[in-house]
């Protein structure tokens, strides 16, 4: 490579470098290393400040849904035991009527049946006697009635008390046994037997 000579300088008015000779230009290098590298320290600064803030912005967001959380679990958590609490006082419940209804079923207490015939006297019939033992009953009663009406009432409080819910299954055969009038002659006097089919059958 050729060496150019420096020339000799002299006054000039020129204000613009001359760029054929590289003595004369400044030093560039120093100027572009003096300006990026602060510049990319600044960058990079910035870059791991806005990091960090976003950072913590983003852990505080997660804190506070997981707090959110915690109180939601903890309602949940209230309302499941409540709802298995009342469960179980349903089942204990369920479990009570279903050895009532199994202690009751094939069964038929004197007090309900005493009731069904109470309830469906018509007017001008009286009781007298109830006798009642488990798959069997005789009632005993008198009618303030004529012949006529006498027979009457009794066939309509008969079909009355085969309707009788209650008595459903539990006694389905009754039969009139007595009906006369009695000794005096002021009323008639009347015997009705009932009686459970299927149970009379396997005796």
């Amino acid at each position: 490579m050729i060496k150019m000579k420096k020339k000799e300088i002299g006054l000039s008015y020129n204000w613009r470098p001359d760029f054929r000779d590289l003595e004369d230009l400044p030093e560039l290098r120093a100027v572009r290393t003096q300006f990026f590298l602060p510049t990319l320290f600044l960058v990079i600064a910035g870059v791991t400040i806005v990091f960090s803030v976003l950072r913590e912005v983003h852990v505080k967001n997660i804190q506070q849904n997981i707090e959110s959380l915690k109180v939601e679990i903890a309602s949940y958590q209230e309302k499941h035991d409540a709802k298995v609490e009342l469960n179980s006082g349903f089942m204990n419940t369920t479990r009570t009527l279903d050895e009532i209804v199994q202690f009751r079923s094939g069964r038929l207490l004197g007090s309900d049946f005493l009731l069904a015939v109470s309830s469906r006297l018509l007017e001008g019939m009286y009781l007298s006697r109830i006798e009642y033992i488990e798959g069997r009953a005789s009632i005993e009663g008198n009618l303030k009635v004529s012949a006529e009406e006498a027979s009457r009432l009794v066939d309509k409080f008969m079909v009355s008390l085969e309707e009788a819910d209650v008595l459903q299954g539990l006694l389905d055969d009754y039969k009139l046994t007595s009906l006369e009038r009695s000794a005096g002659g002021a009323h008639f006097n009347f015997r009705i037997e009932v009686t459970n089919s299927e149970a009379e059958e396997k005796k």
